[in-house]
């Protein structure tokens, strides 16, 4: 099979392939990255040359690999920070109204029941957080 792209559509497909990579491994220690993505990514980026866009990953004799350059990654970290911060508030509100069901220890009739019970307390917390932020939340030390 043969993909024919665009250099916009190329520029495009590197993009979501770093976007992708990034998001499979930066969080990771070196030796348990996923080499698999690694490799896809060294793969797509091999092609850089070719559309013309060599200047946003250029090849690096010395690692025999491709790098992005710190403009094309800044170029993207708004992307990457735009996720991270919807991520955050998510998983607080939702491990927030998780400990908070587990705490009270009440069971449900159905799982209907208890999953609108968790909506309700996690959609309490996604208001409380749009409106004040973190302002409002603290830390009980326990002695």
């Amino acid at each position: 099979m043969k993909i024919n792209f665009t250099k916009k559509q190329y520029k495009h497909l590197l993009d979501l392939v770093y976007l992708g990579e990034w998001t499979a491994n930066s969080a990771k220690d070196y030796d348990e990255r996923d080499s698999e993505y690694d490799a896809f990514f060294q793969y797509i980026c091999s092609f850089a040359k070719d559309f013309g866009v060599q200047d946003l990953v250029p090849f690096d004799k010395e690692m025999d690999a491709h790098f992005p350059t710190q403009e094309y990654e800044q170029r993207l970290q708004p992307i990457i920070d735009e996720n991270d911060n919807e991520v955050f508030w998510q998983e607080l509100s939702s491990r927030l109204a998780k400990r908070d069901l587990a705490k009270e220890g009440k069971t449900y009739a159905t799982q209907d029941e208890a999953m609108m019970k968790y909506f309700e307390v996690e959609g309490e917390y996604e208001k409380e957080f749009e409106e004040n932020g973190l302002s409002n939340l603290e830390l009980r030390k326990h002695d």
